[in-house]
Order: C-alpha cells, then structure tokens, then sequence
C-alpha cells in the first residue's frame, strides 16, 4: 500500500524529500559526530595539557622536595596561577603530608586530604609522581576545572545547530535543484560530462552547452572547480607553511645544548645535531656511527638496554652511561618516534652535575660530621638546618633568635658593615647550652650569596672555647702564685731568660721583707698572708707595665725592669711604699724590705740562676747594712759605672 502511495507521486516529490531527508539525516549524523569529536578534542587537549604541566612542575619541584624547600615550592605552585582552568594543586610526600598547596577554588569546592569535592564545578584531577633517580619523594596533584571546556562544547553545539538548520535548507533546495537536473536531456548531459572528461578539471571549466538545468548544474560544477584550485592553493600554501615550520623546528634542535639524534632501528644515524657532534667529539666518537659511540661507553647492561629500545621501539627513561678513558658521564634517553620506526634519542654531559653532587655530599658530609657547631640560618634568620654538634650543644631550634637567647650576641654597626662588605665576621661571644651551661664560643660567620651577589643567608660556626679557657686557667695556675697572682719561680725563667735572649738590658732586684716573720708570730699567718698580697699591689703599682714582678717563695719577691738607666729612683720609691703602714683586720703589721740589686747586660754571659744568686746575696749585704735598703751585686757593676756611677752598695 506504501509503495503503491509512493508510486503515485511526482516525480519531483520523488527526488525532493528522500534527498532532503536523507541529507539532513546524513547531516545531523555528521553534526553529532563532529560535536562528539570537538568533546573529546576538547577533553584531550584538557587533560593533555594539565598533564604536561603537571610533568613539568614535577620536575621542578625535585630539588625543593629533596631539600625540604617548602618556600620554594610554594613559589613554583603559585605559578601555575597563569593557568585560569588551575582551581588547585598540591604537594603529598609519602607519609600523606601537604609539603605546598595553591589553591584558587570555586566557593562550592573544599579539598581535604583524600581530594576534592565540589557541589556544582567538575573537575579533573591529575596526579604525577616527584622523584629523585629511582625513588619517589612525593606527588603532586593538580585539579582543573572543566567549566571552561564546557562551555566551550555548548558554544560549538549551538553552531552546530545552526549549521545543521542551514544545511538542512541547502539540502532542501539542492534536492530541487536535483529534479531540474533529472529532467534535464541526458545528450546535454553527455556532452557536458565528456568535456570535463576531455579537459580535465583542474586545466579550464567545463562548457556550458545549453542554458538549462543541466547549463546551470555544469556553471555551479565550475564554479566548484573555481573553489578546489583554490583550496589546491591553499594546500599548496599550508603545505610549504609546514615545511617553513619543519625547518624552524630543525633550526630548534640545531640550537638545543642537548644532544639529539635520530636512529633507525638498525642503529643507523638520520639526524645528529651540532651539540650531539660536540658532545660526542669530547669522547673522540663519531655522532653519525651510534654503534662506535655505544662501544666506548659503559657499563654494558645499560649500553645494550639503550640498543634493545631503539631496536623495539621503546621508552628509555634517563640511563647513565660512562666513558672510562675521559671520565665523562652521559645521561641517555631514548622516545620512539611515532613514523618511520625511527627513535630520538638524547646525549646529556652531566659530568659536572655529577661532580657538583659529589662535592656537595662531600660537604654536607664534613658539615654533619665537625666537631664545631654548625648552622645555615635564612636571611630573615630562620635556622634552616643544624649539625649534629650544634644539636647535641644547643638542642633544635627553629630560629636564631630562640639560640641565641641569653647570649651576649649583639652586633655594632660597623660589625654588620665588615659583614655584609666582606661576607665574613669573627668574635667570641657567651651562649647558654641546652643543660642551661654558660660557655664562651668564638662565632664565625660567613655569608651566603646567590649569582646575583644577593646575600640569602648565613652560615655561623660557634666554637666551644671551655677547653682552651681551661688550658689556659691550668697554665695560669702552674706559671703563677696561687696567693698573690704574680707569676712563680718557673714562669720567671722562662720569661727572664726570653728576655735576655732576645737583647733586653735587665736590672734583676731580688726583695726580701724586714720583720715578716714577726708578722705572722704576733698576728698569725691569716694576717701575714693578707699582707703578702697587699705587698704584691705595691710592688706591681711602683714599676712600669713592661716590668716584670714576681713571688719566688715565702716573703721573697723578684722584679726585673726593662732598660732602666737610673735604677736608684724606682729602687727609692719601692722601698717607700712598701714602708708605709699597712691595716689588715684591724692589725697595723710593720714591715720593710731589703733590696738586692743586680745589673744583666744583653751581651752578658752569666746564666739566670747565677743572676738571681748574685743578687740575693746583694739582698743580704743590704740586710747587714740596717735593713730598709738596698745593694749592687758586684758582678754587672760596669753598667752602673756607665749610666750615673752609683755606689755599689747603699
């Protein structure tokens, strides 16, 4: 009955709707499809892109992870800022903690550890791994809305829709246009066709022979082949576009510092770059023979994993290769390529990196491993990493202000002047340690600048002095009199005989105190021992710095003075202050004293130990002549001749 309905049409019913409908169906189709394929154009170039970003800031975030740079971090993560569809990133180490997060969301969006949730915004979460060599260090995801791809996709559904609507109009009237073609003579036809046939479509038009239906399907046809030559045109132009592109490309990788070539699977060279010819030159290798260069190289498990990728095509990640004679360290990889079988593969020369990584575990090495506390503080002074020396003295501390509280650590103007100008400062300063010790550290600092001669930090060494102030107390203690503070009978050698050695003219007066005795009989030796020290002030008081005063033993006293031309004055006014009246715990002890006095010329060969017996016994004339005086040892007398010519005995 259809058919039979069908049958009784016209023709131009015939060839009018089922071409209209079969077009717009066709076209419909078409348009769904091409809306399809713009979705996951869209969606792959999305989740492309927020891929390669999220490889990218992987890479960069290695060495803030490996070093605990959350600040660092944190700056490379707000950079991601110039990505408007970014919403929010973050840093996860391995034991689940956020080491640095951006986040710019959506007022329906709240991230908690597990991820994110939005009430209306969908998103896409990528996640990507940190890591240094073979370990992972932490992962970084990133989550990007798709609000902005969507609406992207609605936009290029409504032109769809439009399209499809016009289409549909033109499908409308090419179905028309059609009938006029049918009813058309078929001899026009003919002829039309055989001289497009004849001619060629891309040398002329094709003639029109009638003006009819046909003329005007032949004119459209032409018109047709007006559009083709000149889409041939643009062909023509975008193709040599892409050569012009092609070549820039090439121009690219002639440039790049890496090394790259292009091997086919039987290890023969397409392509080499002039940094690959420099890098492999250093070698003394050929870039265009893969096979020589892989030779040369070791070890031999990662050599013959870089020819297995390259014969099959495969990912080779980053592999280490070495060349034994020079020493120089390769970093290799290789990516097939995705036509004519052929793999790129990339020279690195890391030799330096890596002997930058060996001198800098070198260094964290000694810093961990120094006896001396060891500190690197920030430029606003945040402690960013202490050695185990500091740690066991101090304890932690986050920041240089909590350390150094209750130290005496104070900086004057031109301290921070000499510092900043020389990159360098040393003092000594007092610290309190952990157990709540007092001790004296000499405090190195040196300063840490970056390419741009910017000072971001500080590294400081504190130096425990407690045990050369002990030293130096235990010094004090055997070259010095514990009662008095002048220096005893050894330090006196010592430092006579240096003296006298280097040219020194000395005047040695050896002094014994007149009545000390009955000093310590009448008021005891608590007295006497108070007068001893009393004694040893006015000794010290009535000479020059550059003298030398001494206790040899009990009441007796030594004194050298330096170059002294007229030793009568300084004898006179010894013997006057140590007369004068003394008061100790109310006891008034009288004593005097008696003054050997004994002349050592620096060209005079006498030993130290006959000076000192020369003048005690001066010493004792002085005493035999009514005490409270003193007398010149015979032996030396020329130099008293020669300055004023003293008596030798007063």
């Amino acid at each position: 009955m259809i058919f039979k309905w069908l049958s009784n049409l016209s023709l131009r019913v015939k060839l009018v709707i089922p071409t209209w409908v079969l077009m717009t169906s066709g076209i419909v189709i078409l348009g769904a499809l091409v809306n399809q394929a713009a979705e996951d154009r869209l969606e792959q170039d999305l989740l492309s892109r927020t891929k390669i970003l999220a490889n990218a800031t992987a890479l960069n975030l290695t060495a803030a992870v490996a070093f605990d740079d959350k600040m660092t971090a944190r700056e490379l993560l707000e950079a991601l800022s110039a990505d408007p569809d970014l919403i929010a990133a973050r840093v996860v180490t391995n034991d689940t903690e956020v080491f640095a997060r951006y986040l710019n969301m959506p007022e329906d969006c709240y991230i908690r550890l597990s991820g994110m949730t939005c009430q209306d915004t969908r998103f896409v979460t990528i996640s990507r791994p940190i890591k240094l060599g073979p370990d992972e260090l932490a992962h970084i995801e990133m989550f990007v809305s798709r609000e902005a791809m969507e609406k992207e996709r609605d936009i290029i559904g409504i032109y769809l829709i439009v399209g499809i609507a016009v289409l549909s109009v033109f499908s409308l009237l090419f179905g028309i246009m059609l009938h006029r073609i049918v009813s058309m003579p078929l001899a026009s036809l003919h002829q039309s066709m055989s001289s497009m046939l004849r001619l060629g479509v891309f040398s002329r038009a094709i003639p029109v022979r009638h003006n009819d239906e046909l003329g005007q399907l032949t004119a459209c046809f032409n018109n047709l082949v007006a559009d083709l030559t000149d889409r041939d045109y643009q062909l023509k132009q975008t193709l040599k576009r892409l050569e012009n592109k092609s070549h820039y490309i090439g121009e690219v990788l002639d440039t790049m510092e890496h090394g790259v070539l292009v091997v086919a699977p039987n290890e023969t060279v397409n392509y080499f770059n002039p940094a690959a010819k420099k890098l492999l030159g250093v070698i003394a290798c050929d870039a265009s023979n893969l096979k020589a260069v892989m030779a040369a190289l070791v070890p031999v498990e990662n050599v013959a994993a870089l020819a297995y990728a390259i014969e099959n095509q495969e990912v080779l990640r980053y592999t280490e290769l070495q060349h034994p004679a020079t020493g120089t360290i390769f970093l290799v990889s290789a990516q097939p390529m995705a036509s004519e079988q052929h793999s790129l593969v990339q020279f690195d020369d890391v030799t330096g990196q890596r002997e930058a990584e060996r001198r800098r575990k070198l260094a964290e090495l000694i810093f961990d491993k120094s006896q001396d506390a060891t500190l690197v503080l920030s430029r606003s002074l945040e402690i960013k990493t202490q050695n185990a020396a500091c740690l066991q003295l101090f304890g932690a501390h986050e920041y240089w202000k909590t350390l150094a509280d209750g130290s005496s650590l104070t900086l004057r103007f031109s301290d921070f002047k000499n510092l900043y100008a020389n990159g360098f400062w040393q003092g000594q300063r007092l610290f309190v340690t952990a157990l709540g010790k007092e001790i004296l550290c000499e405090v190195h600092v040196t300063t840490l600048t970056n390419p741009l001669g910017r000072i971001d930090g500080f590294v400081v060494t504190l130096v425990d002095q407690s045990a050369v102030l002990e030293i130096e107390r235990l010094n004090h203690i055997a070259s010095h009199d514990a009662l008095t503070g002048l220096a005893n009978r050894i330090r006196t050698h010592e430092k006579l005989s240096d003296d006298h050695e280097k040219g020194r003219d000395l005047h040695v007066l050896f002094i014994d105190l007149d009545g000390f005795k009955a000093v310590n009989d009448q008021f005891g030796h608590k007295v006497g021992d108070e007068l001893l020290k009393v004694i040893a002030k006015r000794l010290k008081s009535n000479v020059s710095r550059r003298d030398f005063v001494a206790r040899l033993s009990g009441d007796e006293f030594l004194i050298a003075l330096v170059d002294a031309v007229d030793v009568k004055q300084p004898l006179q006014r010894l013997l006057e202050s140590l007369s004068e009246t003394i008061q100790i715990n109310g006891c008034m002890p009288n004593v005097s004293a008696s003054i050997g006095v004994r002349c050592w010329k620096a060209d005079d060969s006498a030993t130290l130990t006959e000076v000192i017996e020369q003048a005690d016994r001066a010493m004792y004339e002085a005493k035999a002549n009514g005490k409270n005086g003193y007398a010149f040892a015979p032996e030396g007398a020329e130099c008293f001749i020669r300055s004023d010519a003293p008596e030798l005995v007063d």
